[in-house]
């Protein structure tokens, strides 16, 4: 149970809360409550609930969702259909990848490096730098006007399922980025590294707050940096809060070709086959994030598993499992007698390589070294790359012969090795060579 968790069942348990919104379907508190009865727990820290997972507990048992609608006020609310949140999974997992060639050579640049952008500012102004943001909006004109936070003019919330309208006023808002056009505001909403869903909030506010600013047209956007791939996807809302489309999606390589080739049946040749590792089996379902942990390892002083959890924005259990994910594939090792992680050899390689495909490289060879990877590799080798002839029932006996996992076990970290051979099918082109 989190700190969260802990804070939010005191706060049900002494303020009459969930009567309220069994009674109305929503309810107001203010900060001041909230901080008293949660034994003085920061209230803002008890709203940002950015995720799905990052929910409470009893936010999720009663399907309940949080909104700021002053300062020092918020309304929760019944969220029937988990509205305020929108599910990234199948929109990034389907969008193909196009290699972009920026007229300019970004290279001459010292100060902003595409290997190293630790942060969803620098990931935005390098898209920016090589006009990757006016190929995807089609604008010729496009100047950064907006960022970081502010307050809220006054608008208005039509509350999902209940016909409530809230009022929202001088709220604290954060832009990642505003960039303006001659008729046209793209507000952006950035995170490092891919997200299964995002509290629509995000990009809702300030979508609203500019709408009330400015006669020019408002268009949210909501990108994604990881491993070298920019992802940016535009959003449309409807009127009531939780209604909003995908009206466009596109994901980026700089300078690099959209799959990368790779003879994997000369790489099987060649593998050195280590031990399995004393350390959990991988439940981290994305590579790209391992790879990010590992690229910003120093700049973000990524040295143990809150930093990573933090630099994700997702709770300490996924940081434990990307760190671990990194302690299996041999690119982080633990300092002794410590709780903290330092790059290996074989990190360090990977956090150096100048582009994605080379640090993908390193990566699958990571992963041929260990006996099960190995043996399932050759597998899906053997099976002409096809993901469809492989499933967990099929991966979890194999997983077993090499680790001492009980059958449940074995079969929730299939899916994670599904995982891994998807990443490898979607990003390398094999064809070619086997």
């Amino acid at each position: 149970m989190t700190q969260n968790d802990e804070a939010w069942g005191k706060i049900f348990e002494r303020l009459p809360l969930l009567p309220e919104i069994e009674r109305q379907g929503f309810v107001y508190v203010s900060a001041d409550d909230i901080k008293a009865a949660s034994d003085k727990r920061e209230p803002r820290l008890l709203a940002k609930q950015d995720t799905k997972n990052s929910r409470p507990d009893i936010f999720k048992q009663n399907k309940l969702s949080i909104l700021p609608v002053e300062n020092g006020k918020y309304i929760i609310f019944r969220d029937e259909s988990v509205k305020t949140y929108y599910s990234l999974e199948k929109i990034l997992a389907e969008v193909p990848t196009e290699e972009y060639q920026p007229a300019k050579d970004y290279r001459e640049y010292q100060s902003l490096d595409v290997r190293n952008l630790s942060s969803e500012s620098q990931a935005i102004d390098f898209a920016n730098l090589v006009s990757l943001l006016k190929t995807f909006t089609n604008e010729k004109e496009l100047n950064l006007t907006i960022r970081g936070r502010q307050r809220s003019e006054k608008f208005h919330v039509a509350i999902p399922g209940n016909h409530h309208t809230a009022e929202v006023d001088g709220v604290q808002i954060e832009v990642d980025a505003g960039f303006e056009s001659p008729e046209k505001i793209y507000i952006f909403e950035a995170k490092l590294g891919r997200v299964e869903d995002f509290n629509i909030r995000q990009l809702y506010y300030p979508f609203k707050d500019w709408s009330c600013k400015s006669t020019k047209e408002i268009i949210p956007l909501f990108f994604v940096y990881t491993n070298g791939l920019f992802y940016i996807l535009q959003f449309a809302f409807g009127e009531e809060y939780g209604e909003l489309r995908c009206v466009k999606s596109k994901c980026f390589t700089v300078n690099e070709p959209a799959k990368q080739p790779v003879n994997l049946k000369q790489l099987l040749a060649e593998s050195q086959i280590e031990p399995e590792p004393d350390v959990p089996y991988p439940q981290a379902n994305d590579l790209d994030k391992v790879i990010d942990i590992v690229t910003n390892f120093h700049s973000a002083d990524l040295m143990n598993k809150p930093a990573i959890a933090d630099f994700f924005d997702f709770d300490e259990r996924q940081g434990d499992y990307y760190a671990n994910a990194g302690y299996y594939l041999g690119l982080l090792e633990r300092i002794p007698h410590s709780t903290e992680f330092e790059l290996t050899r074989e990190g360090e390689f990977i956090a150096k390589s100048e582009n994605r495909a080379r640090r993908n490289l390193l990566l699958l060879k990571q992963m041929l070294k260990r006996p099960s990877f190995n043996e399932i590799i050759r597998l899906f080798e053997s099976k002409n790359r096809d993901l469809s002839s492989l499933n967990v029932d099929f991966l979890a006996p194999i997983i077993q012969r090499h680790v001492d996992l009980n059958d449940t076990t074995a079969r929730r970290r299939a899916s994670t090795v599904m995982s891994w051979l998807r990443w490898m099918a979607t990003g390398m082109e094999f064809s070619i060579w086997s």
